[in-house]
């Protein structure tokens, strides 16, 4: 599944980033997102605690991991309590989905879609040239 980078611009310039729009859901509730990060530095799939709050689910908080941060510092995150289904609908492919424990941030964060949960799926390719990502689910 080939994917364009999403283009955004700031007072620097225009940037690509290698992201997919997908849903989360969680029993009968969805949440679509926008443009989550496709994150090889990422340990988990990264939400927002309100995303949590939207599906009507509830982060671990007896089970808090702390997780270090690119800029050098650390946070702490709560595992879900129960799997999230992550759904991809992509024009031109097949929908795919699948259930996974993801990690719920007490922050306002873009969800990074990290190793354990996604990419564990999938075979990534990234073409910054040509602001171009390739998915390919694992067999």
């Amino acid at each position: 599944m080939d994917i364009e980078y999403t283009k955004y611009r700031n007072i620097d310039g225009t940037f690509y980033r290698p992201s997919i729009n997908v849903t989360f859901k969680y029993k009968s509730q969805r949440f679509p997102y926008e443009a989550a990060i496709v994150d090889t530095g990422s340990d988990y799939v990264m939400l927002p605690l309100d995303i949590a709050e939207a599906l009507g689910t509830e982060p671990d908080l007896d089970r808090v991991t702390e997780l270090c941060c690119a800029c050098g510092g650390t946070f702490k995150s709560y595992i879900s309590r129960y799997p999230i289904e992550i759904i991809i609908d992509h024009k031109g492919f097949r929908p795919k989905s699948w259930q996974t424990h993801v990690q719920f941030v007490d922050a306002k964060v873009t969800a990074l879609l990290g190793h354990r949960g996604f990419l564990n799926r999938f075979d990534a390719t990234f073409s910054g040239k040509n602001h171009l990502m390739t998915l390919v689910e694992k067999k």
